[in-house]
């Protein structure tokens, strides 16, 4: 857990539980599978190239993207696919149908274009949450990085925040790295594909398959640096932070047609009834992450929140993290304002 209140750090800390039954305990410094607090990386990253004049929200999926054409994606934007309207299903099995060699070019190249095949029930500019839009999005600012999407969100966002070696793609990493990351990284799911404890590798199928670079996941970190991510977001809003004009996060932040609660790279509180909490201010935003981990930035209370465990371990069947989420911050948000 890291908590930011007011520009000053209040409390770094872990709390309960072992990591798995050998005994080894949680600490600060603990690293996670953040899962899908990526996609807010990754929207980040975008924004800035946009500001560096290296990247177009309005550029066509199918145009950056050959195998796209013809398919469901075919004329969606990139911020279409960042804020989750480009008519794509919310997720599929592409692993499981993936050609050989996992991570290599082929198999990549066969995954984002069975990305872009697969479209949802809803109506034509309904918002549709979308792990395979991110996929997209990821590939898309990759390309226009004119590297990997590791570099890119390396380059835009966790380099200049100092955190580049707290947060990052292990799948990204030489192989001593990723085995060093392992011993000391909070285990994940039983993995009945992969066959073992899931420990150091992103437990999201789709993005392993994809060799563990994705937009929609395979991040790690610790606490401390998600949250000094969420207190720069913070500064932007308050237009204090030379990171981004507050004019980014405004577009980023804006409700788009079709309505709902996501907005692009963010997750935003609408009405009571939230993950986020009830009381939250109501212009709070962030993210929530399949493994257990989540990412609130209130800025009415100038407040940041980063809850990040492994849920998941050792089964996904685990789900008191929907109960436990907001009331774990409507606690710290009681505490706060005493």
């Amino acid at each position: 857990m890291a908590f930011r209140h007011r520009r000053s750090w209040v409390f770094v800390e872990s709390a309960g539980g072992l990591l798995e039954a050998n005994g080894a305990a949680v600490k600060p410094e603990t690293i996670y599978d953040l899962a899908s607090l990526t996609k807010s990386f990754v929207a980040t990253t975008a924004l800035r190239m946009v500001e560096a004049g290296a990247l177009d929200l309005a550029a066509r999926a199918d145009e950056e993207l050959s195998d796209l054409r013809g398919n469901v994606a075919e004329g969606a934007t990139l911020e279409n696919l960042l804020s989750h309207r480009a008519g794509l299903d919310a997720w599929g099995g592409l692993y499981l149908d993936v050609p050989p060699e996992l991570g290599a070019g082929a198999a990549r190249r066969w995954m984002l274009g069975e990305a872009g095949r697969r479209n949802h029930d809803e109506p034509d500019g309904a918002c549709v949450y979308s792990d395979l839009g991110y996929m997209l999005a990821g590939e898309m600012i990759a390309r226009a990085h004119g590297d990997t999407l590791a570099s890119a969100v390396r380059t835009y966002v966790t380099a200049p925040l100092e955190v580049a070696d707290q947060i990052q793609y292990v799948g990204a990493l030489a192989s001593h790295e990723r085995a060093n990351i392992a011993r000391v990284a909070a285990p994940t799911e039983r993995c009945e594909w992969r066959g073992r404890i899931v420990r150091g590798e992103v437990h999201d199928e789709n993005c392993a398959a994809l060799g563990g670079v994705s937009g929609h996941a395979g991040l790690f970190g610790i606490a401390r640096a998600v949250a000094r991510f969420g207190a720069t977001l913070l500064d932007v809003v308050a237009d204090r932070s030379e990171f981004l004009p507050a004019s980014a996060m405004e577009l980023a932040l804006k409700e788009r047609p079709g309505g709902d609660r996501y907005r692009m790279g963010f997750d935003t509180k609408v009405g009571t009834d939230s993950a986020m909490g009830k009381r939250t201010s109501a212009g709070t935003f962030g993210h929530l992450g399949f493994t257990g981990t989540s990412l609130l930035c209130d800025p009415e209370r100038e407040l940041v929140v980063v809850l990040l465990s492994n849920r998941v371990h050792p089964s996904r069947a685990n789900e008191k993290i929907r109960a436990f989420r907001p009331a774990f911050h409507d606690g710290v948000v009681a505490a706060f304002d005493g």
